[in-house]
């Protein structure tokens, strides 16, 4: 996998989703996530999580708050022997109407910027459909976790192009086994 970067949503992705999680105390990952993520690293895919994080704007959460999240986020996936390589966070309310807050391609057009990413060997992998709408925005391949807010059942009679998944997995964990086949398929180019 290497040259590959596999985007990462976190809550209801890597984690539960209780509503806004304000504190490190509140954040813990879901069985075997690290261990997925650690398999990925393994292969030599760059991982970069991207979260829309309104919870700042509503006041609900500081930045110094998701900062600690983040470094319990970092120290859970490193006892896996995981690590992240970008966190890009948007802390903006849902009618501010920036560029960054998924499905917009603010913070995957900052990672390419900022980390020289190929899009044409990425993959977006969410618990939403806007983390699918975002994926095809950018021309990068999508899977759908159910562990979070999109359940199958609401993919049935889908009939948006721009919001229809790559795959549907049940897990971070199942996901990755299929992206991992996916890649050794060749359904990606391979870099030079």
């Amino acid at each position: 996998m290497e040259g590959y970067t596999i985007f990462l949503d976190r809550d209801g992705t890597l984690n539960p989703d209780p509503g806004y999680i304000k504190s490190p105390d509140q954040f813990e990952l879901f069985p075997g996530v690290a261990e997925a993520l650690a398999r990925l690293k393994l292969a030599g895919a760059r991982l970069i999580l991207i979260t829309n994080q309104s919870g700042i704007a509503r006041g609900l959460l500081s930045r110094h708050n998701l900062e600690a999240i983040h470094k319990k986020l970092r120290h859970l996936l490193s006892q896996a022997g995981a690590t992240l390589d970008g966190i890009y966070f948007c802390p903006h309310h849902p009618d501010d109407g920036c560029r960054c807050r998924k499905p917009n391609r603010g913070m995957i057009d900052q990672a390419v910027q900022e980390r020289g990413v190929d899009l044409g060997r990425s993959y977006v992998i969410g618990d939403h459909l806007r983390d699918i709408g975002l994926a095809k925005r950018v021309g990068a391949r999508s899977v759908l976790v159910t562990t979070g807010v999109t359940r199958w059942q609401e993919l049935e009679g889908l009939t948006d192009t721009h919001l229809i998944p790559d795959r549907v997995e049940a897990s971070l964990t199942k996901a990755v086994d299929w992206l991992l086949s996916d890649v050794n398929r060749g359904a990606l180019s391979r870099p030079e």
